[in-house]
């Protein structure tokens, strides 16, 4: 099971660039303390689940609002709900600190990842390494490597937030 800990060492061993910033405790993003001065666009990561119980992990622009409906329909499934604490104890993450890091630790493949196709328009992103306390500014192009690394597809949508 990866942590902040395990994880950074191996994005180091695969050369990966990125800057750490420690701030306090980020939740659902509420951005009501002062942050570091970070240069990535912040993202934010809703994890939804649908009637049949599958999972999935909306990754998003902070300033963007989900269009949950318009999300289920580029996906051509039944109306979303957010999934709850006991949905991603699997992960061993808590809530507040997923990020599409977290799916290094989804071994069985469960969560669908998504994004919105606007993603592509942020080459610089940032997200937590498995910790809310830190925050990573990566390349948008290397965090998504690093999903495809844990034999996670990226499903790219169109219509599914709003500005």
């Amino acid at each position: 099971m990866f942590v902040k800990d395990t994880l950074l060492p191996l994005l180091n061993e695969q050369h990966i660039s990125y800057t750490l910033y420690a701030h306090e405790a980020l939740g659902h993003g509420d951005i009501d303390i002062e942050l570091p001065d970070m240069k990535g666009t912040i993202l934010k990561n809703l994890v939804l689940t649908n009637k049949t119980h599958e999972l999935y992990m909306f990754t998003l622009p902070l300033e963007y609002r989900a269009d949950l409906k318009g999300l289920a329909q580029a996906l051509d499934v039944p109306r979303f709900s957010f999934a709850t604490v006991s949905d991603l104890a699997f992960m061993g993450i808590p809530p507040g600190h997923v990020s599409p890091l977290c799916l290094f630790n989804d071994l069985g493949l469960k969560v669908h990842y998504v994004q919105p196709v606007e993603l592509d328009n942020f080459s610089l992103v940032n997200c937590h390494p498995l910790d809310n306390h830190f925050s990573i500014d990566i390349q948008r192009t290397d965090l998504e490597s690093l999903v495809q690394e844990t034999g996670h597809t990226i499903t790219k949508v169109s219509g599914a937030i709003k500005a």
